[in-house]
């Protein structure tokens, strides 16, 4: 119901030449809305369009989006980068920098008073990916784990998927789970405004690094957007008020890469499938409710 709302809502500026729709999924987390309220404020003064923030539950929800033309441009993940650009027909924009580098790496969480110390002690337990075709939150722990022998779905009893890296870790700290694997960056931000919280968690082990979840956008967007947009993003960090911005996402800046970049999470994704693990498929498992 809340997708179709979303949909809706959208229907009256569509069209509007004017308005760019940006979409943001689980790679930010839901304590950031202020923060993206000042990056979109921040692109609409030095660019002269206007902004509107698009959320999405899921992954294949923004690839619909802007599959349909729905939303321009989107902060996505590789993993679905990989995936469904061709089919939903978005390409890369620009990719931003954590610690000078466009990488980051998955975590394995789990709550500071347990005795894990990696992925392989929690067989049997109950573990949280994030949404299905997250890099870090889903294809990471089943690539390690095939690596090593096991099917997740086989492996953890079950995988719940929170589709939100913030209620990933939530899932650990209310001990509904016994492990997560979620987003670095997410994770240091999320300690940063929550560290009542995050002293009861620990990082158990960090997978990685991989290259960094894009800003994609859809093919038939005109080309003087999508240029306006890009130089945008890669001369924030240049200015006082862009980096200030930039701090909040605890990013350092925006590059460009070509789509070999992700070649890692390409063949990931090859070693999954070919293992015949239901990738990106959340009926293998529950979902938290």
């Amino acid at each position: 119901m809340g997708f179709i709302l979303v949909i809706l809502l959208l229907v009256s500026v569509a069209y509007s030449q004017d308005i760019v729709r940006f979409g943001f999924t689980a790679v930010v987390a839901k304590e950031d809305i202020e923060s993206i309220e000042h990056f979109l404020n921040y692109l609409s003064r030095r660019t002269g369009y206007r902004f509107v923030p698009v959320f999405t539950k899921s992954y294949d929800e923004m690839s619909y989006l802007l599959s349909r033309r729905i939303v321009d441009i989107a902060y996505i993940c590789g993993a679905p980068y990989v995936e469904d650009k061709d089919t939903s027909n978005f390409e890369l924009l620009a990719v931003p920098l954590h610690k000078g580098k466009p990488l980051y790496y998955s975590y394995v969480i789990t709550r500071r008073d347990k005795a894990y110390k990696s992925i392989l002690d929690l067989r049997g337990k109950p573990y949280a990916f994030s949404d299905p075709k997250s890099n870090s939150g889903s294809l990471v722990p089943t690539y390690i784990l095939i690596e090593n022998g096991y099917k997740a779905e086989d492996f953890f009893n079950p995988i719940v998927y929170t589709y939100s890296h913030s209620e990933s870790i939530l899932a650990v700290y209310y001990g509904f789970v016994e492990g997560a694997s979620v987003d670095s960056i997410v994770f240091e931000q999320f300690a940063k405004k929550t560290p009542e919280i995050a002293s009861k968690l620990k990082v158990i082990e960090a997978y990685g690094p991989y290259p960094i979840t894009p800003v994609v956008v859809r093919k038939g967007l005109a080309k003087s957007i999508k240029r306006t947009v890009r130089d945008t993003l890669i001369l924030m960090a240049r200015d006082a008020k862009g980096k200030k911005i930039l701090k909040e996402f605890a990013l350092d800046g925006f590059t460009v890469v070509s789509d070999e970049f992700y070649d890692p999470i390409r063949d990931m994704i090859s070693t999954v499938k070919a293992f015949k693990f239901p990738y990106g498929n959340e009926e293998v498992s529950r979902q938290a409710p």
